[in-house]
């Protein structure tokens, strides 16, 4: 956090674009989705609906999507309240973008209701192992999961729009505005990186980026393949799905971050398959009471 309050010292950093971040700040205060999260009779119906392992999923599903969403309520809010001194502007848009993500959470949490269960938000709060990394660390990450994440929404979206019949749970009908909110949180770390140009202008940084967008995909490749019953549950293939949102979040990630992977390259996805392949495997060797030798 030292580091992050040096970093936005618009006495120390030249470089800080305080127009851009102020018609940022204009952005957020606006708040498009203020009254967008509106739950109807429609949720409690389609749970009720649900039953066998498409009810599981879904429960899944909720409780992954929720405690994503309140994580980053929890890194926003104490970004904005460290900075709130150092750089008032910076801090009121991570505010304001905690206040965002809280309201994902709560959504979220509500659809468990649906499911007769809930998360101790609570709980989570004081409970929760903190891990602390570098700045830099944080924006390249944080930039690639808020772009995933529109990406992710935003293809959901269209999909059942034109496929209604796979429309189970009135969830996705809420993404197309959702996504928003996570393509607005990626333009403000496109402008954090673009403020701090140590991290976009030499080898360093062409290494980082690949790394950061490698570990992302790999992850939520491998994720996804060992959860394929909830995307075909809605009609969709899900390495098709993956692939796709890959490929858009790094034609987007391509225009700030200084090196992305070929993930065009047909070799790219012959490598997730080989290693979907070698995870299922170790899946299965953790899961076995047999240990074979190597």
């Amino acid at each position: 956090f030292d580091e992050m309050e040096r970093l936005f010292n618009a006495e120390i950093n030249k470089q800080l674009n305080q127009a851009e971040f102020e018609a940022l700040l204009q952005e957020f205060k606006t708040d498009y989705n203020q009254t967008h999260f509106v739950r109807n009779p429609e949720f409690k119906a389609a749970a009720d609906k649900m039953e066998g392992p498409l009810r599981q999923i879904f429960v899944e599903f909720l409780e992954r999507s929720c405690t994503a969403e309140f994580s980053g309520f929890l890194l926003y809010k104490e970004l904005g309240r460290r900075l709130k001194k150092t750089n008032p502007v910076v801090a009121e848009i991570f505010s304001l973008m905690s206040r965002d993500e809280a309201r994902h959470a709560g959504f979220l949490n509500k659809g468990l209701s649906d499911f007769n269960l809930a998360l101790d938000l609570g709980f989570l709060t004081k409970a929760r192992k903190y891990t602390f990394f570098k700045p830099k660390f944080i924006f390249y990450a944080t930039y690639l999961s808020e772009k995933i994440g529109y990406w992710r929404y935003i293809t959901i979206f269209r999909h059942l729009k034109a496929n209604p019949q796979y429309q189970v749970y009135p969830i996705f009908k809420y993404f197309d505005n959702w996504c928003q909110d996570e393509n607005r949180h990626g333009d403000f770390f496109s402008a954090l990186l673009k403020a701090q140009p140590q991290f976009l202008n030499d080898w360093k940084a062409k290494l980082w980026s690949r790394f950061f967008c490698l570990s992302v995909y790999v992850t939520m490749y491998l994720n996804d393949c060992q959860r394929t019953a909830f995307y075909e549950g809605i009609g969709l293939n899900t390495k098709e799905f993956d692939m796709h949102v890959i490929i858009e979040t790094n034609r987007t990630t391509a225009r700030i971050f200084p090196a992305v992977p070929d993930v065009e390259n047909p070799e790219f996805k012959r490598k997730l398959d080989r290693m979907v392949e070698m995870n299922q495997k170790i899946i299965a060797v953790g899961e076995s009471d047999d240990i074979p030798l190597v």
